[in-house]
């Protein structure tokens, strides 16, 4: 969720000419205009929720300042590791020319909206003054959450301070569209292994139920919440926030499913074609072969996905992994797994390999029930068990079959 490499060189580099030039605070609010900009999805992973900007236009000094939260650069020092932990650091820019930042979004074929909005010289003031003090070096830098604090819910609680609160009472409490799982799964369809990795390492938290403040971490969530709310008029009455608008930008060529995609009949075929395939395993020709090892394969895949499920809940602040019921799918127990393929039949092994078998498979028993009743389990990951229950349980069967036999 933000506008490229490119874009983050142009916003550091220096703060707007308005900034160092202050006029007396009445005289300077009568030029000012405060515009929201609302960038539709792009091509990379990070573009496909969109993004969002603050610009305000000096329309006597002739100057722009376009303020982006959510930028972030790979080269900086750390920052890999910070974001495997989950604390990645992002930054604000400013540039001081939005037709440098029409250009990139030309380049990158991504529609642009603009919203003015209807502020007082008071509210003009102090957006401003607050944007300009949040763009010093010791208040850009910030800890970036990709559902909490993000490009877009920065330039929502931006405005809701100097509307005094107006835009969170509007909000908060009213049922959203969705669930942050489903904003997200919708977002990514176009991606489908980006989309598979995502669901599954996605947990309970992002399945509780949203409203809309919490749905304005999408840009263009912003873009229909300030475009309904109404602010005091001048006269005692109410008037609407965002006092005109128009797309500055039209390339249609990114878009968003309206919902997630329907896969789990796909995921189910999927699942069933993987179980046929491990269950010849139980075969003594080649194709029994082929199958153990497909078994083997799953069984390695399947408990290192476990591992990593693990480790983004206890060693990560990556909050929206936690509690993950696919864990109950891609067991970390199934490494200890493979070693019965290549068993001799000792009775310590089959002993040691049952108990095992027995605890995957109770397992995958409540992974199911949680996932056919999701209101009790909450986490809604029935596609997941459709995908991986059947192959999982295939390869336990034929693994189980691996100690009796008095050769590999």
């Amino acid at each position: 969720m933000r506008i490229g490499t490119a874009l983050a060189a142009l916003c550091l580099v220096a703060v707007p000419a308005f900034v160092k030039a202050q006029a007396p605070a009445a005289d300077r609010a009568a030029h000012l205009q405060i515009l929201v900009l609302t960038v539709g999805p792009g091509d990379q992973v990070w573009e496909r929720f969109g993004h969002d900007a603050i610009w305000i236009r000096d329309t006597v000094l002739k100057t722009d300042a376009i303020y982006n939260y959510g930028m972030f650069d790979f080269a900086d020092p750390g920052f890999i590791r910070r974001f495997a932990l989950g604390i990645p650091r992002y930054s604000i820019g400013v540039d001081s020319s939005i037709d440098n930042t029409l250009a990139i979004y030309r380049y990158e074929h991504r529609n642009v909206d603009v919203q003015e909005l209807n502020l007082t010289p008071a509210q003009r003031i102090d957006l401003a003054t607050r944007l300009e003090i949040n763009i010093r070096p010791e208040n850009r830098y910030y800890i970036y959450n990709y559902f909490l604090d993000n490009c877009s819910t920065r330039v929502r609680d931006m405005l809701d301070v100097v509307l005094g609160g107006a835009l969170r009472h509007a909000t908060v409490g009213k049922p959203a569209a969705g669930t942050l799982r489903f904003h997200t799964l919708r977002s990514m369809a176009s991606d489908k292994l980006l989309y598979l990795g995502i669901d599954l390492a996605l947990g309970p938290p992002v399945d509780e139920p949203l409203d809309q403040w919490g749905e304005m971490f999408l840009p263009a969530k912003v873009h229909d919440r300030i475009g309904e709310l109404q602010v005091p008029a001048v006269d005692g009455g109410t008037e609407p926030l965002v006092s005109r608008q128009r797309q500055l930008l039209t390339a249609n060529v990114y878009t968003v499913l309206p919902a997630p995609p329907e896969w789990g009949g796909t995921f189910l075929a999927i699942g069933t074609v993987l179980a046929l395939l491990i269950g010849a395993g139980v075969r003594r020709d080649g194709l029994g072969t082929f199958g153990r090892a497909v078994a083997v394969v799953w069984l390695l895949v399947a408990g290192v996905a476990g591992v990593i499920l693990l480790l983004f809940w206890f060693a990560t602040r990556h909050v929206a992994t936690a509690g993950n019921h696919n864990l109950l799918f891609l067991d970390p127990l199934a490494l200890l797994l493979i070693p019965a393929f290549w068993s001799r039949g000792a009775p310590a092994a089959i002993r040691r390999y049952a108990g095992i078998a027995v605890a995957t498979a109770a397992l995958l028993v409540v992974g199911v029930l949680l996932a056919l009743v999701p209101a009790v389990g909450v986490q809604r990951n029935l596609d997941a068990a459709e995908l991986l229950v059947l192959p999982m349980v295939a390869a336990v069967a034929v693994g189980a079959l691996r100690p009796s036999r008095k050769c590999c």
